[in-house]
C-alpha cells in the first residue's frame, strides 16, 4: 500500500524543497491549496493591512521528515504549521503538513 502512495508523489508530484533541521532535502510532493472552513475572500483585511489566511496541504515521501517551523520551497516560500506521519499498519505511507506563506509565519 505504501509502495501506491510513493507512485503517486513520484508521478504527479512537483519538485519540492524541504529543509528539515537547516539540512535541504529535494523531493517530489503534492502541493495544494485547502480551502477555508469560510466562504468568501482568502484574506482578513485588518488595520495593519490585508493578513493572507490561505493554509496549503503537503503530502511528500515517507522518508523525509517534515516538522513544525520547517521552510518547504516550490517557487514560493512556506513555513510548516504542523505536521504528522501518515500510517498504513506500522509503516509511514506518506508525511502530511499544513503550511502558511513563510511571511505570514
Amino acid at each position: 500500500m505504501t509502495e501506491r502512495f510513493t507512485q503517486v508523489i513520484e508521478r504527479w508530484g512537483r519538485s519540492t524543497a524541504v529543509t528539515h533541521r537547516g539540512v535541504r532535502h529535494d523531493v517530489k510532493a503534492l502541493l495544494q491549496p485547502m480551502t477555508p472552513e469560510r466562504s468568501g475572500e482568502p484574506f482578513t483585511v485588518t488595520e495593519l493591512g490585508a493578513a493572507d489566511e490561505r493554509v496549503w496541504r503537503y503530502l511528500g515521501p515517507a522518508d523525509t521528515e517534515i516538522d513544525m517551523g520547517d521552510v518547504v520551497t516550490a517557487g514560493e516560500r512556506w513555513r510548516v504549521r504542523n505536521a504528522a506521519a501518515v500510517y498504513v499498519g506500522d509503516e509511514i505511507a506518506y508525511r502530511w503538513a499544513a503550511l502558511v506563506p513563510e511571511e505570514q509565519a
